[in-house]
């Protein structure tokens, strides 16, 4: 090894000038990163001089090669910047060198036009976690890492910019849609199909709705074009009613100067603007694609001017491998998905609502049972822990030992559609001895056992030396006798038959170290009547579910001191910890563990009846109803499920304004419900028409009803079996 001198003059420096250091790295003809060093500048007579030296091994590099030099950003990055970061991100300087044997030293002269940018970089760190968010059956929401997956990082061209970009017309248009949305905010969507007043706290949200201004209400009725004063909206709104005050009647220009000043006042408009997402999309500049962590955790430098006030606005794109293709989970509109004036460290959490994203989820920590080192605990079904048919559900969220389910607002729920089944095995697990696992179900009590063959997988991480990570795929089972492998602790491709032959020198194999949403179960059930909703109601009933371990040899082992133990889950502590219990003997049924699940996929019906009026006269076909003074009303709908297991919500609306009276909403069962009694499977109650028309001689209504069903595959309630109904009518005086 031989060391080199290096000696680099920035020309034409200027006394105020100052560069503290530069990064040099020699390449040898074929690319290959050779040595590199780190530079001190100094300045020398009206000159920035740049020395330092770099050992190489003057035999393997030869007589010609190539020196990239770039300045030094403190990024928080421990590895060095790769060619590629310093050449076009931090515009660095290449040129071809020759070296002397005898004495080898290098000597350059960079341009100024060259190096006079390089004193004016700063570096933004770019921190973010991509997440899915679900709703736990307890209620609760838990943001899920995305892992191992792709993310683009973009900077959105500054906001003056992007108005001095827009054509005349659009600066016009851009100006009457604002003030339309400032002075007319678009109201709250309801939740599908429409909104009752009771409605259920675990139906599927509303989308969420584009940001309003701070002055207005949701579902504020403001006038169009109607003047609005600040005393009646507060303090906080005065700058967007002084904005509306400027460019209302300004000439043209006059409001791209103003819009164009008012960038962090418009930012939580821009999402209602969809035309403008073409202009911002090119002006958009990507700058890294980087690949979550295991905690779906992304970072990554972005390069800008320093002494640049105006903070970066950045927008995130997500990719996933998927069915072994890069898919797109997460590719907002660029005005509705931008972090406007990012501030450099700060974590963006980006929510991804692709329902094909998969989330990655760890195994949750065990505490089993003092003196219990070798085990296997059935976990799950779905997000619910498994009671056990000998302990006691602890809360809501749990399996319980009837086999139903309380979740939300759904209490005595039972289960339905595709099941997920969890489990979770000790260190030990696999060895010859245990091996292998089924899970089977069955009708009622007794009779023969149905296995469950669904294939299983999991993926492995394929790191092929270079920037490629793939994740194949391997299969637990079903093998022989409907049998499934124990997955290992490590990953060895050959145990899994992975042949690895044509792969690079250097790849490496591993379990990543969570799974993704799809992996997590061990075994899958598609429930009885998830596909015949005629057949579904007889199908409805109690069933048991069995988990069963085998040797490798496929022999059925007993659960016993001198093999495993069955555990079962009695709590989940704060840290997440699930604390645990033997398995009772009268769970175990021929060596397997049991335990039940209520299946219902019965559908739910909902059907409105004509209102009938006391005195007076109806005409259903044109939807008017007559009514004589001190008539009344009679309602009646009739939400129904086969066999119970469901919730409605009835709702009256006069013109747009809810008649809370008459709403109504509960048990599909419930004997009564507000003003409603039931009789069979209709409810019916009366109102005095006064009571429903206030201060209106005429109105119309709307009836609207809602049927949930209770039924959840563990995860979600079953939305897909709910069903809804609509009647409209309208009551006018006789005569």
């Amino acid at each position: 090894m031989q060391a080199v001198p290096v000696l680099i003059e920035l020309a034409q420096a200027k006394p105020e000038e100052r560069i503290e250091a530069l990064r040099a790295v020699l390449y040898d003809r074929t690319g290959r990163a050779a040595a590199q060093t780190i530079l001190k500048v100094e300045a020398e007579g009206g000159r920035l001089i740049a020395k330092g030296e770099l050992t190489i091994d003057a035999k393997r590099i030869g007589d010609s090669a190539r020196l990239l030099v770039a300045p030094v950003i403190e990024s928080g990055k421990r590895e060095a910047p790769d060619r590629a970061e310093l050449l076009k991100r931090l515009r660095g300087h290449l040129e071809t060198v020759r070296l002397d044997p005898r004495r080898p030293d290098i000597r350059i002269l960079i341009p100024r036009p060259v190096w006079w940018p390089w004193f004016k970089l700063c570096a933004c760190w770019v921190r973010g976690r991509l997440v899915k968010r679900v709703v736990l059956p307890n209620g609760t929401t838990r943001d899920l890492p995305i892992c191992h997956a792709r993310v683009t990082l973009c900077e959105i061209d500054r906001w003056p910019r992007l108005i001095r970009a827009l054509p005349d017309r659009d600066i016009l248009r851009l100006r009457d849609e604002l003030l339309e949305a400032i002075r007319r905010p678009v109201p709250l969507p309801d939740p599908p199909p429409f909104a009752f007043p009771g409605a259920f706290p675990d139906l599927p949200p509303p989308p969420d709705p584009a940001p309003l201004p701070p002055h207005a209400a949701p579902g504020a009725q403001v006038p169009a074009r109607a003047a609005l004063r600040p005393a009646e909206a507060g303090p906080h709104a005065a700058p967007m009613f002084r904005l509306v005050e400027e460019i209302e009647h300004a000439p043209l220009e006059a409001v791209r100067a103003r819009l164009g000043l008012a960038g962090t006042q418009l930012f939580p408009y821009l999402c209602r603007f969809g035309w403008l997402d073409a202009l911002f999309v090119t002006h958009r500049h990507c700058f890294a694609t980087v690949t979550t962590d295991d905690e779906g955790r992304f970072s990554a430098l972005y390069i800008h001017a320093c002494g640049d006030e105006d903070r970066p606005d950045i927008y995130v794109s997500a990719q996933q491998f998927l069915g072994g293709v890069w898919t797109t989970i997460h590719a907002p509109p660029v005005t509705c998905g931008t972090t406007w004036n990012y501030h450099c460290g700060d974590e963006i959490t980006v929510v991804v609502t692709d329902p094909r994203a998969q989330a990655c989820v760890p195994d949750d920590p065990v505490d089993p049972p003092p003196g219990v080192e070798s085990w296997v605990m059935p976990h799950a079904v779905g997000a619910m822990p498994i009671a056990g048919t000998a302990g006691a559900a602890p809360g809501p969220g749990w399996v319980r030992p009837d086999g139903l389910a309380d979740h939300g607002a759904n209490a005595d729920a039972p289960f339905g559609s595709v099941l997920g089944f969890r489990q979770q095995h000790a260190l030990s697990i696999p060895s010859d001895a245990i091996y292998y696992f089924r899970w089977s179900w069955r009708r009622g009590s007794s009779g023969a056992w149905t296995a469950m063959t669904t294939p299983i997988t999991r993926s492995y991480v394929r790191d092929v030396p270079g920037p490629v990570v793939q994740f194949p795929t391997v299969q637990l089972g079903p093998v022989g006798d409907s049998l499934f492998r124990f997955k290992t602790q490590l990953f060895s491709p050959a145990d899994w038959g992975v042949d690895t032959s044509a792969d690079p020198a250097g790849t490496t194999y591993y379990w990543p170290i969570d799974s993704g949403m799809g992996e997590i179960y061990a075994a899958k059930w598609t429930t009885p009547g998830t596909a015949d909703a005629a057949a579904a109601p007889a199908l409805a009933g109690l069933y048991q579910v069995r988990l069963e371990v085998f040797s490798k040899t496929g022999t059925r082992v007993a659960p016993g001191p001198g093999t495993f133990r069955f555990i079962v889950p009695t709590g989940i502590a704060p840290d997440g910890t699930l604390s645990t219990r033997l398995a009772d003997p009268s769970e175990i049924i021929d060596d397997g563990f049991v335990f039940s699940l209520v299946i219902d996929n019965a559908r739910c019906t909902a059907s409105i009846a004509a209102p009938v009026i006391s005195a007076g006269e109806a005409d259903d076909d044109c939807g008017f109803i007559r009514y004589a003074p001190g008539a009344s009303v009679t309602l009646a709908f009739a939400p129904a499920h086969p066999n119970g297991r469901a919730r409605f919500s009835f709702g009256l609306t006069r013109g747009a304004t809810p008649v809370v009276a008459a709403g109504a909403g509960g048990e599909v069962l419930a004997a009564t419900a507000g003003a409603y009694a039931r009789a069979g499977s209709t409810f019916s109650g009366s109102f005095a028409v006064g009571a429903l028309m206030g201060t209106c001689p005429n109105a119309a209504f709307a009836e609207t009803l809602y049927v949930a069903a209770k039924a959840t595959d563990g995860t979600t309630r079953l939305s897909g079996y709910d069903a809804s109904a609509v009647r409209a009518f309208a009551l006018a005086q006789q005569g």
